[in-house]
């Protein structure tokens, strides 16, 4: 893209690495944007933009192997059901976004609707979401249409996804 246009303006080989830097540097901050901060009241928001709709709530986190591979499953399934109602939550502090940006990108999440951790106070943000969450990893939440919730500790599997979904999820 950027690079074809380059050798034509016969910029010296620093220009062509800042230009990069500036490029790669560019399309990181665009994607950050995705993140939202999550304070004690975010949760209350995310209830309200699912109002009378079932949705999946995950939390997750960069330093979580076990999340990485429930990121990866869900990045596939998203892939097969594109409008299946699910919200991420990076329990991550928000300064380390471009970390947590890499692997959505890396697991085709980037394009949805996430959160991170934004106060220091962890154990407020947990207490929002469910008080009697001590903040185990992976973590996931189902509310159905009335925002009854089931929650679940561990990997997400294809049984608690069919058990929890009315409408079928597609797995292949």
């Amino acid at each position: 893209m950027i690079f074809s246009y380059l050798p034509k303006c016969k910029a010296s080989a620093p220009i062509k690495s800042l230009v990069f830097i500036f490029t790669v540097g560019l399309s990181q901050s665009i994607l950050a944007d995705n993140f939202q901060a999550f304070t004690a009241d975010s949760f209350t928001e995310i209830k309200s933009d699912f109002a009378g709709q079932e949705f999946l709530l995950g939390l997750w986190s960069v330093d979580c192997p076990p999340c990485l591979l429930e990121l990866k499953m869900m990045g596939k399934i998203l892939e097969l059901n594109p409008g299946l109602p699910f919200v991420l939550v990076s329990t991550d502090a928000i300064d380390t976004r471009d970390d947590a940006i890499e692997f959505l990108f890396d697991f085709n999440l980037h394009e949805i609707k996430s959160w991170m951790f934004a106060d220091s106070f962890v154990e407020k943000l947990r207490y929002s979401i469910d008080p009697s969450w001590y903040g185990e990893l992976p973590r996931s939440y189902f509310f159905d249409e009335s925002h009854n919730m089931e929650s679940h500790s561990g990997i997400m599997t294809e049984k608690l996804l069919r058990d929890w979904f009315e409408d079928q999820v597609l797995f292949e």
